[in-house]
């Protein structure tokens, strides 16, 4: 099935486009829209389409500029542009960046069509060509020899000299500034192994500064060096990327931890060790994701929401609370309507996550010497989240000794109450106005008379989460309300809680629910 993705700032020619493709016989999919290349490019990151069908001329981010970004993130992609500039220099440029075909405005739907079908040829033909025999690019005997070398840069006790000499016998340039050790746990079944590892050795093997060896059938090691952190993080992280989506049909569930930067070959076996420790725990606790071992306050940012296992209202009750209020709050997290939630080792570990981060703000807010991310590593060395969640009665415990830091800080703050009314204004202003599509944070600071940074500060210290995530939230309940109590259409639905693009609501609904508005709606809002 082939993913395609429309990005036009033109309804009407973005819903004929899209009439089109989804009228198209044959193994082709409309997997969302945009109308502008900002939006597509975050919602493309999670889509992963194979095709892009794209405008040049668009607000915000131009379709150059879309593809660009979108081709370093997704290498496979696929671009058709369709615009009404037909100057040389416009396809001289979308030449340099790829574009596989041009198309000038307007568009026969027999057209559009024609090209989807030959860039779907293009697409298999190159699946084709590269189709890797059994067994590796190297003879057996030279990715035997490098797997040897690599095991003793992994696990150490090797002199340096001894490395670098044998690194000039395997021809491999190992001087380099910086060093990184990932490593890639799979899900996937026994007849699968074969084929995985030569997905994996398809897209690796151009990469000739790349290390890499199965220590299981399960398990991949990456080793990756470059003179410049930031390149070398950058590499990183797109190359983990492309493995995940390669990798879907194989192993739909990858997860990828990725050991500290260090800067001498006799360290990586540091590297590595931090790497597998990690992953021992995020098997259980974060699979599928992609995790560093520096992220341990920051890893779950992504996945964890603060109106999740801490409640809103557990929060306000601690805004007011003293040391001796601690037990009873507890008990009320932990035997409350959800608590059976807590029968998870995952939600058990999201809840201490979403405790520490709150109580660094606090402590933050407070007073607290050095900055946000310094009182960050401090707490993250003296509470240890892992393995606090692994069994009830220590998460309970560490949960305890969290909620009392929390309480702590906050009774050293008295001056923070100076900011309660302009909270209290705020909330009352955006729950009044949030379906208004034009509502942002600059109009609500300049309500409550504050400078945005001011102002988004303030409220991501005293809410315990950022002004976007709280407008969200308002807007995804109104949209559940609307879903279960009402007929409306969904574009309607999308309007009247403040989205212009249905699909854009659409989007943002399943990252935030979990699933889409049509499923939500079909299950009565048991979810």
């Amino acid at each position: 099935m082939y993913q395609i993705f429309v990005v036009e700032d033109e309804l009407l020619i973005r819903q004929s486009i899209r009439n089109t493709i989804e009228q198209m016989q044959g193994p082709y999919a409309f997997c969302g829209e945009a109308s502008d290349g900002e939006m597509a490019l975050s919602i493309m990151q999670d889509l992963m389409p194979d095709i892009l069908v794209t405008d040049i001329r668009m607000p915000f981010l131009d379709g150059f500029g879309l593809i660009r970004h979108a081709k370093s993130i997704m290498p496979w992609l696929k671009v058709i542009i369709i615009s009404g500039y037909g100057d040389f220099e416009y396809a001289r440029k979308a030449i340099t960046l790829g574009v596989d075909q041009y198309l000038l405005k307007p568009v026969r739907s027999a057209e559009l069509i024609r090209v989807i079908h030959e860039t779907a040829a293009q697409i298999e033909k190159e699946k084709s060509d590269k189709t890797l025999p059994a067994g590796f690019d190297e003879t057996e005997v030279q990715y035997a020899l490098r797997k040897h070398f690599m095991q003793q840069l992994l696990y150490g006790g090797t002199e340096t000299d001894v490395l670098l000499e044998q690194a000039a016998t395997l021809k491999l340039d190992m001087i380099r500034s910086y060093y990184l050790v990932s490593v890639c746990q799979f899900e996937t079944s026994d007849q699968d192994h074969g084929r995985l590892a030569s997905i994996v050795q398809n897209v690796l093997r151009d990469r000739e500064s790349i290390l890499y060896f199965f220590n299981a059938a399960d398990q991949l090691t990456l080793l990756l060096c470059e003179n410049s952190e930031e390149e070398l993080n950058e590499q990183t992280y797109q190359l983990l990327q492309i493995l995940k989506h390669e990798l879907q049909d194989v192993s739909p569930v990858v997860t990828i931890v990725i050991g500290e930067t260090v800067q001498r070959i006799g360290a990586i076996a540091r590297s590595h060790k931090k790497a597998v420790d990690l992953l021992k725990h995020a098997r259980g606790l974060a699979a599928g994701q992609i995790l560093h071992v520096d992220d341990t306050v920051q890893l779950t940012a992504d996945v964890i929401q603060f109106d999740g296992p801490v409640k809103k209202e557990l929060l306000q009750k601690l805004s007011a609370a003293s040391a001796s209020d601690v037990p009873a709050l507890l008990e009320e997290m932990l035997t409350g309507e959800d608590s059976e939630q807590f029968g998870s080792k995952l939600v058990r570990y999201y809840t201490l996550v979403s405790l520490l981060k709150i109580a660094v703000r606090s402590m933050t807010l407070g007073g607290q010497e050095g900055s946000e991310k310094e009182t960050a590593d401090q707490l993250s060395s003296r509470f240890d989240v892992f393995a606090a969640s692994g069994q009830y009665d220590t998460f309970r415990q560490t949960a305890g000794e969290l909620l009392r830091l929390i309480v702590d800080s906050r009774q050293l703050r008295p001056a923070a109450d100076k900011y309660s009314h302009v909270m209290t204004l705020a909330e009352n202003y955006v729950k009044k106005n949030f379906c208004d599509p034009n509502i942002s944070l600059i109009s609500v600071a300049q309500h409550v008379g504050m400078s945005a940074a001011h102002f988004s500060t303030v409220f991501s210290q005293q809410e315990g989460r950022t002004f976007i995530s709280y407008l969200t939230a308002l807007r995804m309940e109104k949209a559940k309300e609307l879903l279960t109590t009402t007929n409306a259409r969904l574009a309607d639905i999308a309007m009247e809680i403040g989205y212009n693009e249905p699909n854009y609501f659409s989007h943002v609904f399943r990252k935030t629910v979990g699933i889409t508005p049509k499923e939500y709606r079909n299950t009565g809002g048991a979810h």
